[in-house]
């Protein structure tokens, strides 16, 4: 049995096809960053605040950090921001994300 299609047909379920494959993506990608108060990591947790992918951005440094994420909560996008401070909160931090990032350190540092 042969089956002749339309090129109208096919070209329908194709369209139909990539429609359902492209809401099926995920877009639920929690990142951490380590060091987001610094001259890095700030632009850094802009731009991840603005991505459409991330879903809950994790900010952690020794200081400032909650007032970063305060500032950036104001930006209208799906993602829940939260600062965190000092090596106590840590653990709260990195607990349940996908991606961490560091950007931390001493530009031009020898280790």
């Amino acid at each position: 049995m042969n089956v002749i299609l339309s090129r109208a047909a096919v070209s329908s379920e194709f369209a139909n096809q990539v429609r359902r494959f492209s809401i099926s993506s995920k877009k639920n990608v929690k990142v951490a960053v380590c060091g987001a108060s610094g001259g890095i990591g700030q632009p850094l947790a802009l731009l991840l605040k603005q991505s459409p992918l991330v879903t809950k951005l994790s900010l952690y440094d020794i200081v400032h950090t909650p007032g970063v994420a305060a500032d950036l909560s104001h930006i209208d996008t799906p993602a829940v921001t939260k600062g965190y401070n000092g090596p106590e909160s840590l653990k709260d931090a990195l607990s349940g994300m996908d991606v961490v990032i560091i950007p931390a350190g001493v530009p031009g540092s020898q280790v």
